[in-house]
């Protein structure tokens, strides 16, 4: 199963990525890959000039992750985006891990822009948007287990969103301080 988180190409959604990637078992974590926190990468090491080469990068290793799972046939989740001649099982999206915010992504938008009509257009001729989300995700824990349940089963979207809630619910009740033990 390939899933898209679609999230913004921005190293300022690197915590938000890395709490969600955080709160993912290990194994689900070895199948993911955190372009937001490549993107960081790529520019605290200073590997490339500036944003532009390192979504432009991002966006070529999320291909090559997309084609490797599917050549292996192995779940695969990306945080960010992708063109969408990228088939996914589901597109969620995360903007936020307060509240369910819409996908906008103005540096995505910005790189389309700076791509067309060159021979790098293949890279973000058509990334996937809003619109393609079934669901805006928030609170990276709630976050980590729907994505895993989703994985680990052939879900029906209803019970695994209702169950996404429920978790959430509980998540965002417990003040952790014991209030909410019986």
């Amino acid at each position: 199963m390939k899933i898209l988180v679609l999230m913004p190409l921005s190293e300022s959604h690197s915590h938000i990525a890395m709490a969600i990637y955080n709160s993912l078992p290990h194994e689900v974590r070895e199948k993911s890959f955190i372009m937001p926190a490549y993107i960081d990468y790529l520019l605290t090491t200073k590997a490339v000039e500036n944003s532009i080469y390192a979504v432009s990068n991002a966006l070529l290793a999320a291909q090559i992750c997309w084609k490797q799972a599917e050549e292996k046939k192995e779940n695969l989740i990306i945080f960010g985006n992708i063109d969408n001649s990228f088939k996914f099982d589901a597109i969620f999206n995360c903007q936020d891990l307060q509240e369910d915010l819409p996908y906008v992504d103005g540096r995505a938008e910005k790189m389309q822009e700076l791509v067309k009509g060159s021979e790098i257009e293949y890279i973000a001729h058509d990334l996937y948007t809003n619109k393609d989300s079934k669901m805006p995700l928030h609170n990276a824990v709630a976050i980590a287990d729907f994505l895993t349940a989703y994985l680990d089963t052939d879900p029906h979207l209803e019970e695994i969103a209702a169950e996404y809630a429920d978790r959430l619910k509980s998540l965002e009740g417990d003040s952790g301080n014991g209030d909410n033990q019986a």
